[in-house]
């Protein structure tokens, strides 16, 4: 077994963030924020006023500001975290970017690609930060096995399958309703598609699929075939049975399983030399790695992340709004 150790983290000035959304994201991004050594949360807004004061007194979060408005407005802010119901997404987000706010947008980022492509030319206009929240692509044992793959370590890849039960933690209605932003493949599959995009450091140029949905209603769970470069990806992501979640990555001289990708600690690999299980002891709140991030790119002026790209955010929402629309004629619209 091999140990992959914490990175010290420190920042003289913390990144104060304004989060729109009292939801379960929200409380374990705030978890996150407490764990940082570089950032804070500052307040909170919903549309639900008391829903915001049992969030901010729950948390501990300083201040509950009577509108979406008055938090982007304030200049106790630095950055926005948005994490409302997704059919709210692209105007608050606008709205922060108006205001002069940088912006992390949860995944999935917008229910259109334009509507995203709208909103990565504002903030380069306004010289702000905006990214989609992909915190996966910022764990330790994801980076890791990006470098067993460069090293060749398993040979050359030919195949990854993807399986994942997709939770939905404030799952209500809105689900099942396809113009809300609901559907399985919208809300697992920004999150599956970053992540194989970024272990192979290239684009997937092809895809297919198949969503299962009764009459009238968003997919439940999907089959979805692509191909990035040489290599050939089968994934499954459900909300309405049980599996187990796991990315396995197939090269010519052996194997590498994530369990849990999106949140995991571990790697076991399997080459010609035996078995190994690679593992990130005492891990935290997987978000703080991605919080690390944002602080980093916001202390040296980037306006977009190095990782999570403009352009992995809006090839990843190409797939799924062409998907949908062959599944459903034009759904998003």
């Amino acid at each position: 077994m091999v140990s992959i150790s914490n990175e010290v983290r420190f920042m003289a000035d913390k990144i104060r963030y304004g989060i729109i959304g009292a939801t379960v994201q929200a409380s374990k991004f705030v978890e996150a924020l407490n764990l940082s050594a570089n950032s804070v949360v500052v307040g909170i807004a919903d549309g639900r006023q008391a829903l915001s004061r049992k969030f901010a007194t729950e948390l501990d979060v300083p201040h509950v500001y009577a509108s979406y408005s008055q938090l982007c407005q304030s200049s106790e802010v630095d950055i926005v975290y948005i994490t409302v119901e997704n059919k709210e997404r692209y105007d608050c987000a606008k709205l922060a970017l108006k205001n002069g706010k940088n912006v992390l947008l949860e995944s999935p980022f917008t229910r259109h690609r334009v509507g995203a492509g709208e909103l990565f030319q504002l903030a380069a206009k306004k010289k702000l930060f905006i990214m989609e929240a992909q915190s996966a692509l910022f764990l330790p044992i994801i980076k890791k096995v990006k470098e067993l793959l460069e090293d060749k370590t398993i040979g050359e890849v030919k195949f990854i399958d993807v399986k994942e039960k997709h939770e939905i933690d404030d799952k209500g209605e809105w689900f099942s309703e396809i113009a809300s932003g609901g559907g399985a493949l919208f809300n697992g599959g920004s999150n599956l598609l970053g992540v194989v995009q970024f272990l192979l450091q290239d684009s997937i140029k092809e895809w297919s699929g198949f969503g299962y949905n009764r009459v009238g209603k968003a997919d439940t769970r999907c089959v979805l075939a692509l191909k990035c470069g040489a290599v050939l990806i089968n994934s499954l992501i459900t909300t309405d049975f049980d599996v187990e979640s796991e990315l396995v990555v197939y090269g010519t001289r052996g194997k590498i399983k994530i369990p849990n990708y999106w949140e995991g600690s571990a790697a076991i690999l399997e080459n010609g030399l035996g078995t190994k299980r690679f593992v990130l002891e005492n891990q935290e709140n997987e978000l703080v790695y991605e919080v690390d991030h944002i602080a980093s790119c916001l202390a040296s002026g980037a306006v977009v992340s190095p990782i999570v790209t403009p352009k992995l955010t809006m090839q990843s929402m190409t797939i799924i709004q062409d998907l949908y629309q062959k599944w459903y004629g034009d759904p998003l619209n």
